[in-house]
């Protein structure tokens, strides 16, 4: 990834998509492979299914309802989106041919959704019923979609955070039936502890950086075919994005970044996918408040309400102790 200055409109190379292609025969188990550096994911994240859009397409997916599966929405979508390049503003560097443009949505029919963390041999335990998504077209930005399922399954769901998303420094989870390090097992994996390195601007007042509007980028984790997997916040646990695309030429390595949709920015786009599923959100616990600053006199030190600290160490000492005992910590709804 070429890296300018944050105020430029630095370039974002989408080198491939998250999204393995699906294999000529169908056969469930010869594509899955985990994500790299990962471990196996158990039972406890059964709410990850694998998404086959035959003959397109094999993906990750998040059930957040007994009917409704989150993914990235080039996994519903019928075209292969090939090689490109995705500018920092969300657009594509080259709009004359197809490349990383999605196309419409397929019949909801064609997909399947498969279950557990082994999927070797595994029929689908439910198919496509209505598709829901942004209607974008690079797959640059808007990549979220949405599945309403024929029928409900037992399985276990995500909780939702739709009404703030992610911030630099976060911790995420991210689990995935995508390619490895080795590309040699199969099945789902997980991997804790990926950081968030950049969030993408929400406004268009605020300036262009490397991650796209309504993004956010981390380092090595998720790999090609963990397309629609979750970034699940290791505080937690909900759902806050879905993987989008690799942007850069390999999986592995410090230099590596992995572009995640937010899903709080598309927030209204998940309300009326549970609408669809006649089906309620499980929301995640509202924001916490960010702690409220003490005012500052700079040439007498710390100050408490306005009042200038002691200038005696005693008097410092006196005053930081109080900042720690009446700090308040609130909690609000972004």
């Amino acid at each position: 990834m070429r890296t300018s200055h944050v105020l430029s409109s630095t370039l974002l190379f989408a080198l491939a998509t998250a999204c393995g292609e699906a294999p000529s025969d169908l056969q469930l188990g010869a594509v899955a492979q985990p994500i790299v550096n990962g471990e196996d994911s158990d039972a406890s994240q059964d709410s990850v299914v694998y998404v086959l859009n035959r003959g397109f397409s094999y993906c990750s997916g998040t059930m957040i309802a007994p009917n409704l599966v989150a993914t990235a929405l080039h996994c519903i979508t019928g075209r292969d989106l090939g090689f490109f390049e995705c500018e920092s503003d969300g657009t594509l560097v080259n709009e004359e041919g197809d490349g990383g443009k999605m196309g419409s949505l397929v019949e909801a029919s064609k997909i399947s959704i498969v279950s557990g963390a082994n999927i070797v041999g595994v029929e689908p335990v439910a198919y496509g019923k209505q598709l829901l998504g942004t209607g974008a077209v690079p797959v640059c930005g808007g990549d979220i979609g949405f599945i309403v399922l024929d029928r409900d399954l037992d399985l276990p769901l995500a909780t939702v955070r739709l009404d703030y998303g992610v911030k630099a420094g976060d911790l995420i989870n991210g689990v995935g039936y995508g390619q490895t390090e080795e590309d040699g097992s199969t099945g789902r994996h997980t991997r804790s502890g990926i950081r968030v390195v950049e969030v993408g601007k929400r406004t268009a007042d605020e300036p262009t950086i490397s991650a796209a509007p309504r993004t956010f980028q981390v380092g090595e984790g998720p790999c090609h075919g963990d397309s629609g997997g979750p970034a699940f916040a290791e505080d937690t646990g909900a759902l806050v994005g879905v993987y989008s695309l690799n942007a850069s030429p390999q999986c592995v390595g410090a230099s590596v970044r992995n572009v995640y949709t937010s899903l709080d920015m598309y927030s209204s786009l998940a309300l009326d996918a549970f609408e669809a599923a006649g089906a309620e959100p499980i929301l995640d616990a509202p924001a916490p408040a960010e702690p409220e600053a003490p005012s500052v006199v700079p040439e007498s030190g710390c100050s408490i309400g306005g009042e200038p600290a002691s200038s005696s160490p005693f008097g410092s000492l006196v005053g930081l102790a109080m900042l720690g005992l009446g700090a308040v910590v609130r909690r609000r709804r972004a």
